[in-house]
């Protein structure tokens, strides 16, 4: 754990982008930081000491602490650690997220991982000797062991706040995460299909995330609430590595799917768009009507929903992520309370299901 004085060096460093902002030049007194950071004011003078060392500030005797002329340099960068950058998602919500953030005068760094820890620890990396304002973070897999964790409790420790997006890994505790109300979401799809009078349903989500999860808790709760029967043999999970063997190509897993659906199955909840559009153009090359023999329905409401293939979706309103994310950033910054509820979904009806 990082010493006292270098954590708040750098929560003081986040706060001099602030006063540049608003015109104001000196910095508080050292009885007022002492009192601000609850510390001795040989801890205050160690911390002011390391942004004198990085030209942030310069100290005038008798007068105080003021901000370095070329204390533009000041760190006002946001790091977003996703999956895939480009993935079908991701370049709408990153657009929208630089877009919210520009307008605080913050610009975003996105790294991609393709969902492997060995590129997460890149990223991370770079994170640690950047020291931006903060991260946010998409989980590759938080249900598994993070080989990265010690990482992150460095970025944690060196004060830059830690944000997730989605879910969120067990480092650091308590760390504020923008998540989607996954378990009503489910539980919302089922009854659509239920009013749309189906009694047997089938399900495929991820089960190395905590997505996939509240997902498959929020379907088998509907289920039991609408008397309707649970079938095991209907219930199909995959892996980050299975999703992506499927987009270099690989449909195994979905043929498995397919193959292992009882005969009386009639509609399919999916985990996503990705995966509900690529099993539509899979049933529709095995002469497999679409919603006819089975209607099919998702999450994320994407560009793929709204398509040719017409995909009933949940999807929430638009900027609504970003602009939960944007707000994150600004209260970690800003040493702010905020405790967002889980985003609501949304369902967008056309002709899958």
């Amino acid at each position: 754990m990082a010493d006292k004085y270098l954590r708040i060096a750098y929560k003081i460093e986040a706060d001099l982008r602030h006063m540049r902002s608003d015109g104001k030049t000196k910095l508080p007194t050292e009885e007022l930081l002492c009192q601000k950071y609850d510390c001795s004011r040989q801890t205050i003078r160690a911390s002011l000491k390391v942004l004198e060392d990085k030209g942030l500030i310069v100290k005038k005797r008798g007068s105080g602490s003021y901000l370095a002329d070329n204390s533009a340099k000041l760190k006002s960068t946001v790091v977003f650690i996703t999956g895939d950058k480009f993935e079908y998602i991701n370049p709408e919500f990153i657009s929208q997220l630089k877009a919210a953030l520009k307008t605080e005068k913050y610009d975003l760094v996105c790294y991609g991982t393709n969902f492997s820890f060995s590129k997460e620890k890149e990223a991370l990396e770079n994170v640690l000797s950047m020291s931006p304002s903060a991260v946010i973070i998409e989980p590759i897999a938080n249900i598994i062991p993070n080989p990265n964790i010690e990482l992150i409790e460095q970025i944690d420790a060196k004060g830059i706040p830690v944000i997730y997006l989605y879910s969120s890994y067990s480092r650091p505790e308590n760390a504020l995460c923008i998540r989607e109300d996954d378990n009503k979401g489910a539980e919302k799809l089922v009854s659509h299909l239920k009013d749309k009078g189906h009694s047997k349903t089938a399900c495929i989500f991820r089960v190395d995330d905590t997505r996939g999860l509240e997902r498959y808790k929020g379907y088998i709760k509907a289920l039991d609430e609408y008397g309707i029967a649970f079938d095991e043999n209907n219930s199909f999970f995959f892996t980050a590595r299975d999703r992506t063997n499927l987009i270099k190509g690989n449909d195994e897993m979905l043929q498995r799917f397919v193959a292992s659906l009882s005969p009386d199955c009639t509609a399919v909840i999916c985990h996503n768009d990705e995966i509900a559009y690529r099993l539509i153009k899979l049933l529709e090359q095995k002469g497999i009507a679409v919603p006819g023999r089975l209607a099919i329905v998702s999450f994320e409401n994407s560009y793929l929903s709204s398509g040719s293939a017409g995909i009933t979706s949940l999807g929430h309103n638009e900027k609504e992520l970003a602009s939960r994310a944007a707000d994150a950033v600004l209260a970690a910054a800003e040493h702010r309370a905020y405790k967002p509820d889980p985003v609501r979904w949304i369902l967008y009806i056309r002709s899958s299901g």
